[in-house]
């Protein structure tokens, strides 16, 4: 089977807009790169462009796992809850979104290829076509 063909076809979730359950949203222009969650300084979090440069220091790891996964498709602004509790609640909505995902294709990797140990290889492979990232 191939699960990229299969993800698409049925149509993957899109994060915020499937998850988020609040109305009040500030909006936060993006650069319109990739962006990963660098490290940790006196309780900010840095995130940063791929290339390494600096985008934006956030509060919480939940709003920087939020922005990171807003990101996914590049956009030039996204909308985040004000509250950290709808911030925290959409991202937990979309990790267990995640982790199912994850299971699914591990249980047909481990029946297509029983004994196969690489089921976390194919699964990284699956969500680096797809651009998804699981933190």
């Amino acid at each position: 089977m191939n699960w990229t063909k299969k993800i698409s076809e049925e149509g993957l979730k899109t994060f915020p807009d499937d998850f988020a359950a609040s109305t009040t949203f500030r909006e936060v222009t993006m650069p319109g790169k990739a962006l990963v969650i660098g490290g940790s300084f006196f309780g900010l979090f840095e995130i940063l462009a791929t290339d390494g440069n600096l985008f934006l220091h956030v509060d919480s790891h939940l709003k920087a796992k939020y922005i990171i996964y807003s990101n996914r498709n590049k956009p030039l602004k996204i909308t985040i809850p004000e509250k950290e509790l709808e911030i925290k609640s959409t991202v937990e909505k979309y990790e267990t979104y995640l982790d199912q995902l994850i299971k699914q294709i591990e249980l047909h990797y481990k029946k297509a290829f029983p004994g196969g140990k690489d089921s976390t290889l194919f699964v990284n492979n699956i969500f680096k076509i797809l651009n998804l990232t699981r933190y």
